[in-house]
């Protein structure tokens, strides 16, 4: 009987040991965090600033790495988070980001979309998705609708409400940014023989000359005019000379 005893508390003993060593092998040492998503998939406090800290149990903190920052020099009062600075977009534009409470005003704050000219293309309202009322930052979205009129290039304004008027009081972010070319007359090469470079399907007569086969070694682009044309290349020149 007492053997048995003995037993079975070496078994429930053995047991406990194995139970610890599965659930200890299910978590990673906190030697073994070296990263801001090492310490985010262990389940660690995250702190909601920018860029995003986690911090681990015995004080360890590991900052969450943002690819090829660009510094606005506005970051402590709001961040964009889609589009980047130069990113391609196209209509409708979902705004996202994260901007102070005082940035707003009655939950909201105006943004407008510009072409490169100046010419405002669309307007609207970045309203937050939280209390606003605070000093802390807020998540905030928006979208804007446009017709970029044949242009490459714009910029994002996103205007800090300001009830008072004052001057004083102003404040804005501005990124640059680049329309989706699908949406832009692009260049095409057309014509029966693939001699045409146009920002439009154009019908020729199908008269083919060798020659004509050189233009596939030259870019069908916009030039400094503005119009389409050839761009010609080295290729495109040694094809040439021999006609």
């Amino acid at each position: 009987m007492k053997n048995l005893v003995i037993l079975i508390a070496s078994a429930f003993v053995i047991l406990l040991i194995l139970i610890g060593f599965f659930f200890l092998s299910g978590k990673t040492s906190l030697q073994d965090i070296k990263s801001f998503e090492d310490c985010v998939n262990q389940g660690y406090p995250v702190m909601e600033s920018y860029p995003r800290q986690c911090v681990t149990p015995d004080g360890q903190n590991f900052t969450e790495e943002i690819e090829s920052p660009v510094l606005t020099g506005k970051e402590d009062l709001i961040v964009v988070t889609f589009p980047k600075s130069n990113e391609v977009i196209s209509s409708p534009l979902e705004i996202k980001g994260e901007a102070r409470g005082y940035w707003f005003f009655e939950s909201s704050f105006p943004v407008y979309l510009k072409n490169e000219n100046g010419e405002i293309l669309a307007s609207g309202i970045a309203t937050a998705d939280g209390d606003w009322m605070t000093e802390d930052f807020v998540p905030f979205t928006a979208t804007l609708t446009f017709d970029q009129k044949n242009v490459e290039n714009g910029i994002l304004v996103l205007n800090k409400d300001n009830p008072s008027g004052l001057p004083e009081n102003d404040d804005s972010l501005e990124i640059p940014v680049k329309f989706k070319q699908s949406n832009l007359n692009a260049c095409v090469v057309t014509g029966c023989s693939g001699q045409i470079c146009s920002d439009e399907e154009v019908v020729t007569t199908c008269e083919f000359k060798e020659e004509y086969a050189c233009f596939k070694e030259a870019i069908c682009e916009k030039q400094d005019s503005g119009e389409c044309g050839w761009t010609e290349t080295e290729e495109y020149n040694q094809c040439r000379q021999g006609f």
